[in-house]
């Protein structure tokens, strides 16, 4: 049996499907880890006992008879109000944290259709979100390097090619860390750039950037700040600066909007979320493992 905060190996996936064969496994799997409750105390202050309607519809039921009051094991929890089986959830969770999750991957499993594989990615990019807003940090600091640079997203409709609303974003790039931030931006302008920089990024880092005029504002007092000019060479020859690290995270999250043919302007902000939930995996940590923690931070049990 697993144990709550215990590291799950890289085939957590065939385990879990060997070990959590049925419901009851899947629930037991989940009240570990502090997404389900343990047990339940009825209004009438008497223990609650956990029993199975259906084999895949569980819910608590008062242990005095002359009581009967019932409650569905999914209240008070982060799963309430969804109607995946337990098990088919725990699947899923795992499957998004190894970014497995395209829609035809889902369909393999019950009850889950390309609807529902829609919704399920949201939901688990707007718990990173929550995690994020919880636990914020400036990339980079003293003796860190952090590139920054800003791109433009547009989604376009295949059937005619009609150009939809374009969204500029401003990253930066920590290169010893990894880590980063990613905020749409309404414009380019000296204070927008400034301001996202400067409540984005540790005072005393080295910060790289292209030649463009919105950056001119950053204080000297706050940051070095290092320029290459992308029009005559993609490193300065003289300084070595260059902003290729941010350039290929752009590359990934443009590939991944390409796949998904486009994302809607709504859902950019999620997946942008994602992304930087996943560069502040530490070295050895397990995604499946940070998720569920997650999970459980974003509605504690009622």
């Amino acid at each position: 049996m697993f144990r709550r905060n215990q590291v799950a190996p890289a085939e957590a996936g065939e385990m879990i499907a060997r070990y959590m064969h049925d419901e009851a496994g899947a629930i037991a799997f989940m009240q570990e880890h502090g997404i389900l409750h343990r047990d339940k105390r009825c209004e009438c202050g008497n223990a609650m006992v956990l029993r199975p309607k259906t084999p895949s519809y569980y819910r608590w039921r008062c242990g005095m008879r002359t009581c009967g009051k019932d409650v569905a094991l999914r209240s008070g929890t982060w799963l309430e109000g969804t109607y995946l089986p337990i098990r088919t959830a725990l699947l899923f969770i795992h499957a998004w944290s190894l970014q497995k999750t395209a829609c035809s991957y889902c369909e393999e499993y019950p009850g889950m259709n390309a609807r529902a594989a829609v919704q399920w990615n949201l939901a688990m990019r707007e718990v990173v979100a929550g995690w994020l807003l919880r636990n914020p940090v400036a990339v980079g600091g003293p003796g860190l390097t952090v590139e920054v640079d800003e791109t433009l997203f547009s989604r376009r409709k295949y059937n005619r090619g009609r150009s939809l609303p374009q969204q500029w974003v401003l990253g930066g790039v920590c290169r010893e860390t990894g880590h980063c931030f990613l905020a749409p931006v309404a414009d380019r302008s000296a204070a927008t750039l400034v301001s996202v920089v400067t409540a984005n990024v540790a005072a005393g880092s080295t910060v790289i950037t292209d030649e463009w005029r919105g950056y001119r504002g950053l204080s000297p007092a706050q940051y070095t700040h290092m320029r290459v000019n992308h029009s005559l060479n993609f490193v300065n020859p003289e300084t070595g600066a260059h902003t290729q690290t941010i350039e290929s995270l752009w590359t990934q999250l443009k590939y991944g909007n390409k796949i998904r043919r486009g994302t809607h302007r709504s859902m950019t902000d999620s997946y942008l979320w994602e992304t930087e939930w996943r560069r502040r995996i530490q070295p050895g940590e397990n995604p499946f493992d940070k998720i569920l923690r997650a999970i459980a931070e974003d509605r504690p049990l009622q």
